[in-house]
């Protein structure tokens, strides 16, 4: 292998992979002076590049000639925006943290304080060529991971091939009451009225099928908190195939929820796995679930 000088010389360490692995396996035997959690730590961190593309994805596999590339000084803070973080930014795509209670677009009622909106503002700043396009919504409610465009040409590849391109999404999310089964699939046909409440129906006939794989993390008799993955997208998808199950998510009023301990719906895009539209890359956006989501169902 190929290497340059160590860390303690310079703050990046670029290596020449001589055989087949995966990034994680790798980086802890080609680094056995470092303790794991800190490679680890600076994985998941997003300090370490492959062939310049950065990942935190721990099984990345690495091939014969590839570049590995270790930046050792301490990652760079998110960008810290009013309601949002960039957690990633590249000359196409911009991803962002959205806190619970920002809407994604404007409304007929709200137009300046959105996700879109202030990331407009911001660019406005740094580069007032670059224009922000919507890909997808979070709903106000819920907070995590969004996904922006820098052009419009990215923006269509990915609202038409939304599935070719995105490969996983997880969300996590507190729901009332204990969950009997450890994890379950829940297939729904759910409709959507005039007044945007989504309710699940009987018959396929002018519904949309959903499915959603769910798996308990943690539970207690009054909270559980689960883990879902997404094979479908449908409003509030989540929210009702909860309801319908019996175990709402806690702080979620519109779908029947009867307690609100958080102040919020407790519900957090926390994965997006997908295929760089224009570089063809593997990327993974992970977001831990916020602190009170495990000290809730810890408490109850």
């Amino acid at each position: 292998m190929e290497k340059q000088n160590s860390p303690s010389n310079q703050l990046n360490e670029t290596i020449t992979i001589t055989e087949e692995n995966e990034l994680l396996k790798f980086i802890i035997t080609h680094f056995p002076h470092k303790k794991r959690p800190i490679l680890k730590s600076i994985l998941s961190g997003g300090q370490i590049k492959v062939n310049n593309q950065p990942t935190t994805q721990f099984n990345h596999p690495l091939k014969k000639g590839d570049e590995v590339t270790v930046n050792w000084n301490k990652p760079a803070k998110k960008v810290k925006l009013s309601h949002l973080n960039i957690i990633f930014e590249d000359e196409y795509l911009i991803v962002i943290e959205k806190a619970e209670g920002l809407l994604s677009v404007a409304s007929l009622k709200e137009k300046k304080k959105t996700a879109i909106q202030i990331l407009k503002d911001h660019m406005e700043k740094v580069d007032s060529k670059v224009k922000v396009h919507v890909v997808h919504r979070l709903e106000r409610e819920v907070s995590g991971i969004l996904i922006f465009a820098k052009t419009s040409e990215v923006q269509q590849k990915l609202q038409e091939s939304w599935e070719t391109y995105i490969t996983d999404r997880k969300y996590m999310g507190v729901v009332e009451g204990k969950v009997k089964k450890e994890e379950d699939t829940l297939k729904n046909y759910l409709m959507s009225n005039k007044n945007n409440q989504v309710f699940v129906v009987d018959s396929p006939e002018g519904a949309t099928e959903t499915i959603t794989h769910f798996k308990v993390v943690k539970q207690s008799n009054a909270f559980s908190m689960l883990e879902f993955t997404l094979e479908s997208g449908f409003k509030n998808q989540i929210r009702v195939q909860m309801q319908h199950y019996g175990h709402p998510i806690t702080g979620d009023k519109k779908y029947k929820a009867r307690k609100n301990p958080l102040g919020r719906v407790a519900l957090h895009a926390s994965m997006i796995e997908m295929i760089h539209p224009v570089t063809g890359k593997k990327l993974k956006f992970e977001l831990v679930a916020p602190a009170n989501f495990r000290n809730l169902v810890a408490k109850g």
